[in-house]
This record gives structure tokens, C-alpha cells and sequence, in this order.
């Protein structure tokens, strides 16, 4: 039996593999997995079945987008494959496209539980809600926040954003103002949550930790932060301290000149 003969065709391959007979022509072409004998004559690829795993890892780097171009840096010029590097390259790859995976799913369960309380609850309903700790980066205001200059704020955000989180393309990090009502005096603040891929050593934020608990809440179109007091009323009539959170929120129709806002109070007693 000839070497020839103990090879794969590019048809049987293709069956084997469920990979179809133009990709194995195209993973040729751009050089990450040639065929182990070309026949002079005809230019009919063959193929060895160690080469089906080359093709599995292939198979996994298209479904998840990583760019194939990438792979042929561990094919030499004679078609030799180091398997170890491509593997661990490919495991690298995999496990980096999961994380912005697993990123996506975050931010669509965020969209979401929004969507949800928007269809639960009407604009200026109290209702309450269970919200567990989060992790906010602050800096203090010093005027009230219905005199709020919204383009100084709104660069206030994007500044704290991109020195608060590295990468934070698929991360929804809530953002917004907070009041913290003591018996000292009021201090309010503009923040934005911490997420996992906020760096461990920023400094140039106070980080302030927002308890877990039932919040009393409401929608509204406009800041009604400051008057949280007289919204809450009820609620509030017996604390001598609560922190009172404003974050805008996504909706199912979203109107950019009128976005939703949550008014979120918890008390601090």
C-alpha cells in the first residue's frame, strides 16, 4: 500500500470532519492546516486523520469568531504543526472569548430585570425591592442636584468610567447620584458602580459600599433626588438616616431626551 493510499481525500475528510470540502481549501490557502500530500499532477489534497483534530480546533476558533489568521503563526513552511503552541493558544483564545461571553449574558440579564420592572411597576408607583450590596466609586457635590450642570456631570461620568474600569465593553456598571442623610448633614455625591474588571488600586475615588436590603423605590422621567424626603414620607418618618440613590434605567421603548430614572431609598439607622 502506497503512503497516498493511507491517506484521508479531501471528500472523506470532509465527512469525517463535517467541515466542508471549500473550507479545507481555504484553511489551505491561508496556510492553518495543509494537506499531508498534494498529488503533483491533479493538485488533489490528501489528508492524515491526526489532521481531523487540527480541524476540530479549527472548527471551535470559527464558531467562537477568533480570526484563523492568527493560528498560522504555529504551521511552518512545510506544513509541520507545533501542536502544543496551537492548543494552548487556541484554550487561550477560547477562554477569553467565554469571559466576553459570560460579559454579554451580564449585560442582557441587566436589560432584562430592567425590562421587567417596567413592565411591573407605572411612573410615580412606590414599590419596594430586594437589591443586594454593590460597590460605588464616589466624588462628592457640593450643590444640589436639581442645579445640576448636565454636561459637567456627564463628563464627570465618562472620566470616572474610564479610570474606573480597563475594559469595560459588555460590563453595565450603574452610575448616578447618591445622598447619604445623617444627623452630621447631607452629602451627596455622583458615583459609578465597581464591577469585577475594576481595577484593585484606584485611588483617585472614594469607594463606599451600598447595603443590601428592601429598597423603597419609584420611576420618574425627571431628578426627583432631592425630593426624597417628601416622596418617602411615610417611609421615612421614623429615620434619622437613609441614602437615597437616583440611577437611570433601561425601558422597553427608550426615549434618549426622556430617559427613566429609579429613585431608590434605604434607610441607614
Amino acid at each position: 500500500m502506497s503512503e497516498k493510499e493511507k491517506l484521508l481525500t479531501i471528500g472523506e475528510m470532509s465527512k469525517l470532519t463535517g467541515s466542508g470540502i471549500k473550507a479545507l481549501r481555504h484553511y489551505d490557502k491561508i496556510g492553518v492546516l495543509k494537506p499531508a500530500y498534494v498529488e503533483p499532477f491533479t493538485g488533489y489534497r490528501y489528508y492524515s486523520f491526526s489532521q481531523t483534530y487540527i480541524v476540530g480546533l479549527i472548527q471551535f476558533a470559527v464558531e467562537l469568531d477568533i480570526p484563523l489568521k492568527s493560528l498560522t503563526q504555529y504551521v511552518d513552511d512545510e506544513g509541520t504543526m507545533d501542536y502544543e503552541a496551537f492548543a494552548a493558544k487556541g484554550n487561550e483564545m477560547v477562554r477569553t472569548k467565554m469571559k466576553t461571553l459570560e460579559r454579554a449574558m451580564k449585560f442582557y440579564d441587566f436589560f432584562e430585570e430592567n425590562l421587567a420592572l417596567e413592565k411591573t411597576h407605572e411612573l410615580k408607583q412606590l414599590y419596594s425591592r430586594k437589591i443586594q450590596e454593590k460597590a460605588f466609586f464616589t466624588i462628592p457635590y457640593k450643590q444640589t442636584f436639581s442645579d445640576y450642570d448636565e454636561v459637567n456631570i456627564a463628563k464627570l461620568f465618562l472620566d470616572m468610567a474610564h479610570t474606573v474600569e480597563s475594559d469595560y465593553t459588555g460590563d453595565w456598571a450603574e452610575y448616578g447620584f447618591m445622598t447619604e442623610y445623617t444627623a452630621q448633614g447631607i452629602y451627596r455625591h455622583i458615583f459609578i458602580e465597581a464591577t469585577e474588571n475594576t481595577p484593585p488600586d484606584i485611588d483617585k475615588y472614594a469607594l463606599k459600599k451600598i447595603p443590601s436590603g428592601l429598597y423603597h423605590c419609584r420611576q420618574h422621567q425627571e431628578s426627583q433626588i432631592e425630593d426624597t424626603a417628601e416622596i418617602f414620607k411615610e417611609y421615612l418618618a421614623d429615620k434619622k438616616s437613609y441614602i437615597a440613590i437616583e440611577t437611570e434605567i433601561i425601558c422597553g421603548k427608550f426615549n434618549i431626551n426622556h430617559p427613566i430614572n429609579e429613585l431608590r431609598v434605604i434607610s441607614a439607622d
